[in-house]
């Protein structure tokens, strides 16, 4: 089995992307402790598609869900932003689609 883990983090209604940067980080040191390999859309891509721009960010996010599929879990970030995240919540519904289990 994969030990491959999707990080889900909050980004887009974040205003300090260094911030979001730090959590995607803090969520990928996380599930590595527990001897898993990370693997973060928001550290992969921030900085190199623009979230204001409608096309970008939807070759981001297709991207992102076809990154999820190659995993074995997901992992929501702990963060107040990822509570009301509409990303997340997205990706934890594919991850379900998906028989992806969240990883605590």
């Amino acid at each position: 089995m994969s030990k491959l883990v999707y990080i889900a983090s909050p980004f887009s209604k974040i205003w300090d992307k260094e911030f979001a940067v730090l959590l995607a980080e803090k969520a990928c040191d996380e599930v590595a402790k527990m001897g898993f390999y990370p693997v973060s859309p928001v550290l992969l891509w921030a900085g190199r598609i623009s979230e204001k721009n409608a096309q970008e960010r939807e070759k981001n996010l297709e991207a992102s869900r076809e990154l999820l599929k190659a995993c074995a879990y997901i992992y929501v970030a702990k963060s107040k932003h990822s509570l009301n995240s509409i990303g997340i919540k997205a990706e934890l519904h594919l991850a379900n689609e998906l028989n992806i289990k969240e990883l605590k």
